[in-house]
């Protein structure tokens, strides 16, 4: 003899309630799997009704799914995918700079970092400076040193060895307060 009764779905992965729906069985065979005949409790705000197989109980678990969250060790945005807690390490605070660090309330700037990564680059451009000018020096040099140099010749390896010499003056340290000397024509 077949029984039709309401029954509630959920998800296979989750548990997640998707809804009610009218089911049938007979004596010979049990209920569908992910399908049960217990009364989901109401939905609420921020949670998802997911069914305790073990228990036979409907729950609620923390949603959050497709909040957006900053990692507090590496500033790193992150969707949340799954239902649960949100971890301790995830915070709504959005970090202002790339130099950012978690004190454990709120973002920091971490002032030495972000001077240290302007001296790296400023040192970057000083060296790329100092490359540019050897490129040009050489091929002068070589005129001046095989007793072919014209005059013009001359007067750009100067400008361009002096050039050289102040680019290598420059200390990078003091990355506020550089004024990088002009290229020779």
């Amino acid at each position: 003899m077949f029984r039709i009764f309401k029954a509630y779905t959920y998800t296979s992965d989750t548990h997640e309630l998707l809804g009610p729906c009218d089911a049938y069985t007979d004596e010979t065979h049990d209920i569908l799997p992910f399908h049960t005949e217990k009364k989901p409790i109401d939905k609420k705000e921020g949670f998802a009704v997911v069914f305790n197989e073990q228990n036979q109980e409907w729950e609620y678990h923390e949603d959050h799914r497709g909040l957006v969250l900053f990692d507090t060790k590496n500033r790193q945005s992150v969707t949340i995918v799954k239902l649960g807690k949100v971890p301790e390490y995830l915070t709504s605070s959005t970090p202002k700079s790339e130099f950012d660090v978690w004190d454990g309330e709120k973002w920091v700037k971490d002032v030495e970092a972000e001077n240290l990564a302007k001296r790296h680059k400023l040192e970057g451009i000083k060296q790329q400076k100092l490359y540019d000018a050897t490129i040009e020096i050489a091929p002068l040099q070589d005129a001046i040193d095989l007793d072919m140099a014209t005059e013009e010749e001359e007067k750009r390896l100067i400008a361009w060895k002096k050039y050289r010499v102040l680019v290598n003056r420059i200390d990078t340290s003091t990355a506020d307060n550089i004024v990088w000397p002009e290229k020779p024509d």
